[in-house]
């Protein structure tokens, strides 16, 4: 195992303490009364904004926080164009939130830690006014922000599960004692349409008032399915929701939420890469794949393509594979798509009848989702300044989702002596959960301040899936049936808590903890009479998979923070995080894979947050490591159907042992004058396997299954956005004209954990410009500017008609040039 170097981290730490030290040489103006907008001084406009966060889970100036924290207001996602949470992300360096699977699958990346699998437990979680979002983040419209705030580094303690790596927290904007609100109306190539409005209507003064909004999304995708002509990565949103402010006392309110939200969209865009054709051995067209010989190297390692021991399971040198495997080679290095048409099969999605029930469910390509949504937010303040608060949530999900899994329109895998299987799926999921969460906070300026509370979570989950088509013995193509798919049930407790002594009026000490028990139970659901015994099933018997497993721990937090003056903050924190594991549910899995158990997370970060210049500047840094135990990652096993007897192969989750994360994060922000404003983000992040085995890891390199050294999967070592704005006045006339230029930049991304199949680094730039009132506002953009073509991210594969080794590769969005009205009252 590599060392630890502590010369980085000493020589970040005297930059840390140097900084503050020079912060204490600028000039500073003492505080001085709140003025209007209309008599703010030019000194006053030229200065950066207070914004103030719930990070902690009580109101604080984001500089006075000890946590690394990017927050953006409803005005800087405007003005950056920020419609959804992946846009978010590319302009938060440190944060990956990419939609790979359209936006039916949450596959966060924050400081190197992601989760592999797309059904294993996320490290970020969203919250929306602070009650968790279980899924659907990735559609959820944030149009209607006061901000967003992605909190970075472990927060198990005050967030609980699901968030040892991060979270992120959208707060929408609540309803006020005026008559007031927003519309506005985008129109963009590649089909994007989209109308929002809100309006806040207060139906008694300082009591009770309400907030509605509603907007209508589409895109009509930038790729062209060469099966039927029509556009690949169609994304169609309705939404709206309703708060109700209520205010029947000085020491009460109350605020309640409810939100509804149908997604439609088509297959997303995503494309299988070629593998090479061979005849008796013999490669005769390499067919434009990636694929390498088999003894060539690629990222620094030689392939070497090797069987399994039939006795083990494992990769063996002593086996050798199949020739026409071995001289299929393996996928290396980044996709080579080019041009915007692909293949992706629509037709057999057109129009499905279950066979059995004789149900028509129509068309059931790509996704069609319901979510509806609602929280009660309730605060009581005691005579002595307590504060007692209740977060409500429920929320009921229905998915439907039919996909094409061979990603280049094959409708039947090789059946290689059983009856082919269907590269098609159609899921109906139903997903229910609840969470309730209870907070007492002392009353603030107090030497002693702390918080205690308990939270509640409930969660269950049905469905069916089909494989849509079959073949029968006749090897005639007909209709499958839908089948329940496994239930499962996952009820978390916690209490949790956090005190904070200042030592003085500089320095502070605070502690947090969290204890949590989570139970996760599957199974429940019949899947047929089994014809063979394995796993959880038993020949002659109604299969079921049933496993409940119940994960407990305790998350502390440990945080000092020194203010060199009212502009400057050093502060160092220890951590431990977690998340629980669960279970693969594939029929026929070895009873061995059938569960996984939790990651573990402690993490140490240090850094510093400073003003300069009268707050014209602004410079934080943050330098942090984690230390992950249990990694969850994607592994492959063996599966031999209970039904037909037949062995395949699955993608897996399993703990395959630790990984270390470590880097350093910088923020600058400038407002040069009045008018012209410069920022910028930096993420470095070196994530490494440390300890564990994977299977396919020992077939690439000729029985080596040892993952020490690999790079994280899906972790870009360096990530960076900066813009330039510019917002001027047009004379006396009462307008401005605006223009602004942004640009994010990601490194390389790994697909899988043997680094040898990945996504370029790519630059994405984002212009935009117009002209605005203190109402209005008409704004020109570019997204993607340059057509920046490179893929998102990938994973490992087989290719449908051979089921030799390839990749998938997740494309980008397209360039877009549209226009946006808006206007407030």
């Amino acid at each position: 195992m590599k060392k630890f170097s502590a010369r980085p981290l000493l020589l970040t730490t005297a930059v840390l303490l140097a900084l503050p030290v020079y912060a204490q040489t600028t000039p500073t103006t003492p505080a001085t009364p709140a003025k209007s907008d209309k008599t703010l001084s030019a000194d006053d406009v030229q200065k950066i904004k207070e914004v103030i966060v719930t990070a902690r889970r009580v109101g604080e100036r984001i500089q006075d926080v000890p946590l690394s924290i990017v927050a953006l207001t409803g005005k800087d996602l405007a003005d950056r164009g920020i419609t959804n949470i992946t846009e978010l992300s590319t302009f938060t360096p440190g944060l990956s939130y990419s939609p790979d699977f359209g936006r039916s699958a949450e596959r966060p990346v924050i400081r190197g830690i992601s989760a592999l699998r797309t059904e294993a437990p996320q490290p970020v979680s969203v919250f929306f006014n602070g009650v968790f979002v279980r899924d659907g983040a990735l559609s959820l419209g944030i149009d209607d922000a006061q901000r967003i705030e992605v909190v970075k580094g472990p927060q198990s303690a005050l967030y609980g599960r699901s968030t040892y790596a991060g979270a992120i927290n959208y707060i929408t904007v609540k309803p006020g004692s005026e008559l007031e609100g927003r519309l506005s109306a985008t129109v963009a190539g590649s089909g994007e349409r989209s109308v929002f409005g809100a309006v806040t209507i207060p139906f008694s003064p300082d009591v009770m008032s309400a907030r509605l909004r509603a907007k209508s999304y589409q895109y009509g995708g930038s790729y062209t399915n060469s099966q039927t002509g029509s556009k690949i990565g169609k994304e169609s949103s309705r939404s709206g929701g309703a708060d109700v402010s209520f205010t029947p006392a000085k020491n009460f309110d109350a605020i309640f939420t409810v939100d509804m939200a149908q997604d439609r969209d088509g297959h997303f865009a995503a494309v299988a890469r070629t593998v090479p054709v061979q005849v008796g051995g013999v490669i005769t067209n390499a067919n434009n794949t990636t694929n390498i010989a088999n003894g060539q190297v690629c990222n620094g390692r030689t392939i070497n393509i090797v069987g399994n021991n039939p006795t083990t399971g494992f990769p063996d040198p002593a086996f050798p594979a199949a020739l026409a495997t071995r001289v299929n080679g393996w996928p290396c290095g980044a996709a080579n798509l080019s041009g915007t048409t692909i293949r992706r099969n629509s037709d057999d999605f057109a129009n499905y009848t279950d066979p059995v029930t004789g149900i028509n469910y129509g068309n059931i390509e790509g996704l069609d989702r319901d979510i509806l949504r609602s929280t009660a937010t309730l605060n009581y303040t005691f005579g002595n300044g307590m504060k007692l608060t209740s977060l409500t949530g429920v929320t009921r999900q229905k998915t439907n989702l039919g996909a094409d899994q061979s990603y280049n329109g094959t409708r039947f895998a090789p059946g290689f002596g059983a009856p082919a299987a269907s590269w098609l799926s159609y899921n109906r999921d139903v997903l229910k959960y609840k969470s309730q969460e209870f907070r007492l906070a002392s009353a603030e300026g107090s030497a002693i301040t702390w918080l205690a509370g308990a939270f509640y979570y409930k969660e269950e989950s049905t469905g069916q899936g089909t494989g849509v088509i079959a073949q029968n013995a006749q090897l005639q193509t007909i209709a499958d049936f839908l089948r329940p798919s496994s239930q499962s049930t996952i009820t978390s407790m916690a209490p949790f808590g956090r005190i904070q002594y200042a030592l003085n009026d500089k320095m502070k000490m605070s502690f947090e903890g969290r204890y949590g028990s989570e139970k996760v139970s599957v199974g429940g659901t019949p899947l047929g009479v089994a014809t063979v015994t394995v796993g959880t099933c038993t020949a002659g018997q109604v299969c079921f998979i049933n496993g409940d497993k119940t994960f407990k721990d305790f998350t502390p937090r440990f945080t000092i923070d020194y203010k060199m003056n009212k502009d400057s903050l050093l502060y160092a924190q220890v951590a431990k995080g977690s998340k629980s594991g669960g279970f693969n549910t594939t029929a026929g899995l070895p009873s061995g894979n059938f569960s996984y158990d939790g990651e573990k997370i402690t993490s140490a970060e240090i850094g510093m947050k400073n003003d300069f210049a009268n707050r014209t500047v602004r410079v934080n840094l943050a330098l942090f490591q984690n230390n992950v135990t249990g990694l969850q990652l994607s592994n492959i096993s063996t599966v031999q159907s209970p039904f037909s007897g037949a062995f395949s192969t699955t993608t897996i989750v399993n703990n395959v042992g630790k990984a270390r994360t470590r880097g350093f994060e910088a923020e600058l922000l400038w407002k040069t004058t009045t008018w012209l404003t410069l920022s910028g983000n930096y993420a470095y992040t070196d994530a490494k396997a440390l300890e564990g085995t994977e299977t396919t890891n020992g077939t690439a390199f000729g029985g080596d299954r040892s993952v020490n050294g690999a790079t994280l999967p899906r972790s870009p070592k360096q990530s960076a956005a900066g813009s330039v704005a510019i917002d001027m006045p047009m004379g006396s006339s009462g307008l401005s004209w605006f223009a602004r230029g942004d640009v994010v930049h990601q490194s390389r991304r790994y697909a899988e954990i043997q680094n040898l199949i990945w996504a370029d680094p790519f630059t994405h730039v984002n212009l935009s410009g117009g002209i605005r009132s203190n109402d209005w506002r008409v704004t020109v953009f570019v997204k993607n500017a340059t057509n920046d073509d490179t893929s998102l991210n990938g994973f490992r594969y087989l290719d449908p008609a051979t089921f030799r080794r390839t990749a998938v590769d997740f494309l980008p969005k397209l360039r877009q040039v549209g226009v946006t009205l808006a206007y407030d009252f």
